[in-house]
């Protein structure tokens, strides 16, 4: 991703944790060997994710993690530019 998009904001999300991951996965009907296979992947996902962005959001509850990534989006979004006749740092 940073090679294609190098000024790409990359946020991780998480589960709280793999048990909680799983029992997501089960409510959704998915059956052991796939819940296996998703964590596994998962697993994989999160250390390449870790390597990738300092930001990591645990989705542990909703309105949290919303408020969590929005929070760093914020943070990295460029300034509205100045209004007209205005000039950036004062007149």
């Amino acid at each position: 991703m940073k090679d294609l998009h190098p000024d790409a904001l990359i946020i991780l999300l998480l589960p709280p944790s793999a048990e909680v991951q799983a029992e997501r996965l089960r409510r959704r009907g998915d059956d052991d060997a796939e819940i296996a296979r998703r964590l596994a992947k998962g697993a994989e996902e999160e250390q390449v994710g870790r390597e990738l962005t300092p930001f990591v959001v645990v989705n542990d509850e909703v309105d949290r993690a919303v408020s969590q990534v929005a929070g760093i989006l914020d943070l990295h979004r460029d300034p509205p530019p100045a209004p007209v006749g205005e000039h950036p740092g004062g007149p």
